[in-house]
């Protein structure tokens, strides 16, 4: 196959952190896939486990950048994109270490973006690893109130259509980004740290008029696993919040407010049955605190004095659906199927 000049004005961004047991798989696939003389750059977030000697020995081909500290998700990637911006790329493709390509991942969607010159961002389609015919994402869901899932999780690859589509956002865990795009909705918000900051800056990507695709010809490989690490929680609480709060109109805002807590309250019985309520109370003080609430008032009058469509436009990407990783085909999503969607077309016409 040919290899396109998009290619060479593209940098793969791998932020790594302790991944050592991940090195040979990630970078492995990448040395044998078509890049085109794509740069790849490995962030290295001060890991512990000689990650960074690693890949330089291995791959010496790699670009590796030190953090110098645990920068997290957010803040890792955007010290990398912001030295590709720097070289003159044009395209970003973010790559999480966990995964493995097939060799025609990157031109396939390069293909889809070239497409679509409003699309900001196109996700590969992310499978399992070991099941490698099941699906991790293919496209990233909303739900209305700020919960970030993976679509179409676990189903056959075969049951996804070969045709690129619109998808609400792309997962960071495999996704190229058009660096017009970045430089007009900014990059990841790094106070977030990691988990929603993909869903952050898709949201911010459509406020701005952007869209997200998948290219389904695009095959990554995640060796992913459903954590419940409760230091997780601490941050999908928090962050939920945060993204909701610089978003969302005030009275959108005040729409949904009723239903927030109720299932804040839901989610605080959740914490305490399963061990993770001290996460769920740090997440609530750290919402409260006031470094976090400037930074939300400074975040969201920038959003919202630059934004092009309203809130009922961008919640056409919400879900009243509940089908998250842990849950599927668990007794509560399908409990809450019927009245969420009822719930949702009587709010959806009320948003700001």
């Amino acid at each position: 196959m040919r290899e396109w000049a998009p290619m060479a004005r593209t940098a793969l961004i791998v932020v790594t952190y302790d991944s050592a047991r991940d090195v040979d798989a990630c970078f492995g696939s990448l040395a044998r896939a078509r890049l085109g003389g794509a740069e790849v750059i490995a962030v290295d977030n001060a890991s512990s486990d000689g990650t960074a000697a690693l890949v330089r020995e291995r791959f010496p081909w790699v670009t590796v950048v030190d953090a110098g500290a645990n920068l997290g998700f957010a803040a890792g990637n955007d010290l990398g994109i912001r030295r590709a911006l720097e070289a003159g790329a044009e395209w970003v493709y973010l790559l999480n270490p966990d995964t493995d390509v097939d060799p025609g991942f990157l031109e396939e969607a390069l293909a889809v973006a070239e497409a679509d010159p409003r699309a900001a961002a196109v996700q590969s389609l992310l499978l399992l690893h070991p099941d490698r015919d099941r699906v991790n994402t293919a496209g990233n869901e909303i739900h209305f109130l700020g919960f970030g899932s993976c679509g179409s999780y676990r189903a056959p690859r075969a049951a996804i259509p070969d045709e690129p589509r619109e998808i609400p956002f792309a997962s960071g865990a495999g996704s190229l980004l058009r660096a017009e795009a970045l430089r007009d909705a900014g990059l990841f918000d790094e106070r977030l740290f990691m988990y929603q900051e993909d869903q952050d800056l898709g949201l911010r990507l459509r406020l701005r008029g952007w869209r997200a695709r998948l290219a389904p010809r695009s095959l990554v490989w995640h060796h992913y696993a459903f954590s419940r690490n409760p230091r997780k929680y601490f941050f999908l609480e928090r962050n939920r919040y945060v993204v909701l709060a610089k978003t969302l109109r005030v009275r959108s805002l005040l729409v949904l407010a009723p239903f927030l807590l109720l299932a804040d309250a839901a989610l605080l019985v959740l914490a305490a049955a399963q061990g993770w309520l001290p996460e769920k109370l740090r997440a609530h003080r750290d919402l409260l605190s006031g470094a976090t609430r400037a930074h939300v008032r400074a975040e969201r009058a920038r959003i919202q004095a630059s934004r092009t469509i309203s809130d009922r436009e961008l919640a056409r990407w919400f879900s009243p659906a509940l089908e998250f990783e842990g849950l599927e085909g668990g007794w509560l999503p399908r409990a809450l199927r019927v009245p969420m969607a009822a719930v949702w077309r009587v709010l959806r016409p009320l948003l700001g």
